[in-house]
This record gives structure tokens, C-alpha cells and sequence, in this order.
């Protein structure tokens, strides 16, 4: 009967206490959750200069970068707005406007880590002086 009452006691002990101070354990310290680093964006504007004129126009474009991890800048790929596009350094880049009508200049600059953004600026050409309205 000793044996008996002792193996009761036991088993009695093991279904009251259960699993139950291990899930707590788990509620309290958590597994480490994976960080997820995002890098900040770049910023890019562009001014044409000039912006407004009569065709044929000869513009240059004012870049500016802001990339606040500093990576370096790797890579312009301009596109004019009629059909003319350059793969050049800002301080190299010029378009001439042949005709009259408004266009969007963009320049999409990639750093050496990959990131990318892209710069828009508008251009006006009015017709040349003397030439009649259509």
C-alpha cells in the first residue's frame, strides 16, 4: 500500500504541475526577432538653366544629391523629354531643345550600393522670334 500511495502521490505532482512553468518561461523570454536594417532614401533635384527660352535652346541642368549614408554616387542616366538621353556626369550635361513645346527632364542617379533615385525638371521653348503661331 506504501508503494502504491507514494506512486500516486508522484504522478498526482506531475499532472498538477504539467508544462505549464516551461511555456511560462517561453512567455517571458522570448526568441530574438530578426532586425531588419532599411537604408535611407536618396533625395535628387535638378534645376534646368535656363529653364524658358526661345528654340533652339541650349540648357544645363543643376544636380543635387542627398544621400545621408554618404555612399557614392556611380551612375546618371539622363532622359530630355524629346527623344535625347546621356549616361554623362552633370557638370558635362547640356541638351539642346530644337523645337518649341514643354518638356520634363529627368536624371535617375545609382550609388555604389545600389540605391537609386530620380530628379525631375521642367523646360519650356517658346518659338523662335518672328516665327508665326500655328
Amino acid at each position: 500500500m506504501r508503494v502504491s500511495r507514494l506512486l500516486f502521490c508522484a504522478v498526482t505532482m506531475a499532472i498538477v504541475a504539467g508544462p505549464w512553468p516551461a511555456l511560462r518561461a517561453q512567455e517571458m523570454n522570448p526568441s530574438p526577432r530578426p532586425t531588419i536594417a532599411i537604408p535611407e532614401p536618396l533625395l535628387v533635384t535638378m534645376q534646368a538653366v535656363p529653364g524658358y527660352g526661345p528654340a533652339p535652346m541650349l540648357v544645363g541642368f543643376l544636380v543635387n544629391v542627398v544621400d545621408p549614408s554618404g555612399a557614392e554616387v556611380v551612375a546618371y542616366k539622363w532622359n530630355f523629354g524629346d527623344g535625347h538621353s546621356a549616361t554623362t556626369n552633370p557638370t558635362l550635361t547640356y541638351n539642346t531643345y530644337a523645337n518649341a513645346g514643354s518638356y520634363v527632364a529627368t536624371v535617375t542617379v545609382t550609388t555604389a550600393d545600389g540605391r537609386s533615385a530620380t530628379g525631375f525638371a521642367g523646360v519650356i521653348v517658346k518659338a523662335p522670334a518672328g516665327t508665326p503661331m500655328q
